[in-house]
């Protein structure tokens, strides 16, 4: 057994450095409490780790990338000696990009293994540009090419192990030991989405670094490979959450009792198997105006189901019948359903009746009554009304942590518990990952207090009601999903409102009122929450004005500053965790980069949208459509890219905006003014590009085709 050391080990040795010791004095002047409990306070918080992007996770279709520290030699004389090496670290990295410690894993010279990002994804594995891999062009920014999955990113599909070496160390044979048991650990991993794939790099392997140094013989004579290889054979499957591929906050969302459930519906998502879980959802949110992904799960074509807005909330797959139905998408058309998807829907669809408490009616879209569609198209059709026969498999469902209380999951889910805990602004915001552990127990908690309601962290039918007292029609609730409550309340106060509210991030009856003071003001429907149309009319009232501040729940202030100058900001802001004007601006200038609402408040879609950028094309917008942009136009419709625009890339194209923007365009390879057309019109609804629908394929239209590949949103 595999023995991982907590990071409390090594952070406890970051009250050497001045980024851990600035935290606790600040924290101690804050809260009104000694010095030493503020340090206590600081590193409990820090001990907790968070998906650093808000980027998709799927180590299962790529393995582990081995590092090194860099030149120079390591101070390995004691335990305490590595465990300050890695602090070190962590604050190099903390004031970086990173804002953690970018590793999953730090293994050290006596052979323990600390964690870093622990099971989260990690950040450290880089990579090459967009078309600049020497050995293959085709290649997205920090992507690799591995067996049966295709392009993949280094950080989404990899762990990273650090060795606690520099170049001029010899690594131990128990440094060497522990590195393979740890890949052992984490290929076998109870969690099959948490489980590494069978590949073993060093990180030069695809980048251009020396990295992992003295560790590179051992990477590439197999030493440190266990050999044990993952079977691919269909097996038990479990649910992918909705942190596992990066999704976005819902704009709102609306729980369903789960009495309510009769139906389970089958979809296809019409397009090529090659879409992501995010480009869909990006499309109903952008597009389509949905508040969310429309499904409640889907399922890709290697039988992995992704939660999509889960079991106990609605959907906006079919008109009618989202309440009632639980809608499950196969993404791919017509024929592509292989047997793994099949046996993965089929047992979704058996899951179900332990879920509800009795067996739902199964049928596919085009059979509800009055759907006018195709959709899920003849294979799956058909494969519904002969049964849904397949090889028997189950759904894994995860054991949750330990924790002082397990919650009640009866009424509302685990992650709709968290949902709703974000919602009202707790922070530091809950990890949306369907595991009520102690943190998920603390926020449920807080929001008992919020609603007034006993705070026993159990959700039960008091709790729930008086949630939706709180939140429900009437206006009686707040929203935070565009600005957070402390930034409400901020704002409130900037408009003279008297008396003052208590600036405290608590959404109570309070700042209710103040809100909807304000409203009044501005001329909008006073109803309490705070969403685009009271935003619109404040920025303009206020002049786009920064609100006195920044919203930190995710990222603190030099975070975010580090981030913006990362995507290239000019002139660069000074890292000083100060939040003026210009980190104001700066922010709301990667806020448009990344494509989400420039208000200048780093909140939950600020991150999600940073995170997919990373991931994404990372193209320079240059409005020239050269090869790089070429090949990220061919992954985004489908084509095998080559980098030519070719007819049947142009005949891919068209099909795409058929199906994404109702184009109605023959589909014949010649792209001419009413496919240009067609593609101006999408643009500007996905990316609000503000282009002239005139035909004309100049450098503007690039430019914004350039924008939305590196959106995710073509």
């Amino acid at each position: 057994m595999v023995t991982i050391r907590p990071r409390r080990d090594w952070l406890e040795k970051a009250q050497s450095f001045e980024v851990l010791s600035s935290m606790a004095y600040n924290y101690s002047v804050d809260h009104g409490v000694s010095y030493a409990t503020a340090v206590e306070a600081v590193i409990t918080r820090l001990s907790v780790t968070r998906n650093l992007t808000g980027g998709e996770w799927t180590p299962w279709k790529g393995g582990v990338f081995i590092h090194y520290v860099g030149a120079g030699r390591i101070n390995s004389a004691s335990c305490s000696d590595c465990q300050y090496e890695i602090a070190e670290i962590w604050t190099k990295h903390y004031l970086g990009q990173y804002g953690d410690l970018a590793y999953n894993f730090v293994v050290c010279q006596h052979g323990n293994i600390y964690r870093g990002q622990g099971f989260q994804r990690g950040e450290a594995n880089g990579g090459y540009a967009a078309g600049q891999d020497p050995d293959d062009r085709t290649l997205k920014a920090q992507h690799i090419k591995v067996p049966t999955y295709g392009q993949v990113g280094r950080n989404t599909a990899f762990y990273s192990i650090l060795g606690l070496v520099r170049g001029s160390d010899a690594p131990s044979a128990a440094l060497r030991a522990s590195v393979k048991e740890l890949v052992r650990y984490l290929r076998t991993h109870d969690n099959p989405n948490l489980r590494a794939g069978n590949l073993l790099y060093p990180h030069q392997h695809g980048d251009d670094t020396d990295c992992p140094g003295p560790l590179l013989p051992y990477t590439k004579d197999g030493s440190l490979d266990p050999g044990f290889v993952v079977q691919p054979p269909i097996a038990d499957v479990s649910i992918i959450p909705r942190s596992g591929w990066g999704a976005r906050p819902p704009d709102w969302d609306v729980a369903v009792p789960r009495s309510e459930r009769v139906g389970f519906t089958v979809h296809y998502s019409a397009g090529p198997t090659t879409q992501t879980v995010r480009q869909i959802q990006n499309f109903h949110m952008d597009g389509r105006g949905w508040p969310d992904i429309g499904y409640n799960f889907l399922v890709d074509k290697y039988g992995r189901i992704y939660e999509g807005v889960g079991w106990d909330h609605r959907g906006s797959h079919a008109t009618g019948y989202n309440t009632t139905h639980i809608g499950c998408c196969f993404i791919g058309s017509d024929g592509d359903a292989t047997e793994a998807a099949k046996a993965s829907i089929r047992a979704l669809y058996y899951h179900a009746a332990s879920v509800y408490g009795r067996t739902l009616n199964a049928t596919y879209h085009s059979g509800l009554p009055g759907a006018a569609t195709a959709c899920p198209g003849n294979d799956l059709r058909n494969w519904v009304l002969g049964g849904m026969g397949a090889t028997d498999i189950g759904i894994i469902v995860v054991t949750p942590a330990p924790s002082t209380s397990t919650g009640r999951g009866d009424i509302r889910s685990v992650l709709s518990q968290q949902w709703a805990v974000n919602l009202l602004g707790y922070a530091p915001r809950l990890v949306e990952d369907g595991v009520f552990g102690p943190l998920t127990l603390a926020g449920v908690q807080w929001l008992q207090g919020v609603v007034g309601v006993a705070q026993d962290g159990l959700w039960g039918p008091n709790t729930e009601a008086a949630y939706k007292t709180y939140v429900g029609g009437g206006g009686s609730g707040g929203r935070t999903d565009i600005r957070s409550a402390r930034s409400q309340q901020s704002a409130v106060n900037g408009q003279g409102y008297t008396p003052a509210l208590v600036v405290d991030g608590v959404f109570g009856p309070a700042t209710l009122a103040g809100v909807q003071w304000l409203q009044a003001r501005l001329g909008v429907d006073a109803d309490g929450k705070w969403g685009p149309l009271t935003e619109d009319a404040y920025v303009k009232k206020a002049g786009g004005g920064w609100s006195n501040g920044a919203n930190t729940t995710i990222r603190s202030v030099a975070q975010q500053q580090t981030a913006v100058n990362a995507l290239g900001h000019t002139p660069a802001l000074v890292v000083d965790g100060v939040f003026g004007q210009y980190t104001f601006n700066g922010v709301c200038w990667l806020q448009n980069k990344v494509g989400t609402l420039a208000d200048g408040l780093w909140g939950p879609a600020t991150e999600s949208a940073y995170g997919a950028y990373l991931g994404g094309e990372r193209l320079v917008v240059d409005g020239v459509f050269g090869f790089a942009t070429t090949c990220a136009l061919q992954r985004a419709v489908g084509v095998e890219p080559d980098g030519v625009w070719g007819v049947a890339s142009k005949r891919a194209t068209q099909r795409h905006l058929n199906l994404w923007a109702d184009a109605g365009l023959v589909v014949d390879g010649v792209f001419g003014t009413a496919s240009v057309q067609a593609m101006q019109r999408h643009l500007n609804t996905m990316i609000r590009a503000g282009l002239s629908a005139d035909g004309v394929w100049g450098a503007g239209t690039t430019r914004a085709v350039q924008t939305a590949l590196n959106q995710g949103k073509f």
